[in-house]
């Protein structure tokens, strides 16, 4: 077999496996539709939520992995789904990994769903119970004394929060 083809060297010609079609002249910059070139791929893992229950207002993170396993740098953009919707962009080199992090705050107390590229979790927001204790009905008796005599200082505490609690209560005499 000649070292030529049609007037191009067999080095010009791209080698292909029979299973991927014939090959094309390296010239055209082309290869078969079903033969994806070498580029940047990207693999998400390891979601995390943190933390999984909060008060409403509070913030949560949700964060992952993101690992270019690719053979070229390239740009991804990861994107957060389900109750909150926000994107973010990274650049990686081949083999790179870099954290990628949202920040949500829920508004209300309930169960929050959330996808990162496909991966999901949830998280609640909970009203905790408090003990809510409040110093009422100030009573000085008697409301003028001299020094030595004895007075009575009462007050009535009552706790109007939903589970049992403690207070302080300090009287400064001046």
């Amino acid at each position: 077999m000649p070292d030529d083809f049609l007037g191009y060297e067999l080095e010009e010609w791209l080698p292909q496996e029979p299973s991927k079609g014939p090959p094309l002249p390296k010239w055209l910059g082309i290869t078969w539709p079903w033969v994806a070139p070498p580029g940047a791929e990207f693999r998400v893992s390891n979601p995390v939520i943190s933390p999984t229950e909060v008060n409403p207002g509070q913030v949560v993170t949700i964060s992952c992995l993101v690992t270019n396993i690719g053979a070229e740098a390239g740009d991804y953009t990861v994107k957060l789904g389900g109750d909150f919707v926000a994107e973010k962009s990274v650049t990686l080199g081949p083999g790179e990994s870099q954290v990628v992090a949202f920040e949500v705050t829920p508004t209300e107390a309930k169960s929050y769903s959330v996808t990162v590229d496909g991966l999901t979790g949830t998280f609640r927001a909970v009203v905790v119970p408090v003990a809510d204790i409040r110093v009422e009905n100030l009573d000085i008796s008697p409301a003028e004394a001299y020094v030595g005599e004895k007075v009575t200082i009462s007050v009535v505490a009552t706790n109007y929060g939903g589970v049992t609690g403690t207070k302080r209560i300090v009287c400064n005499v001046v």
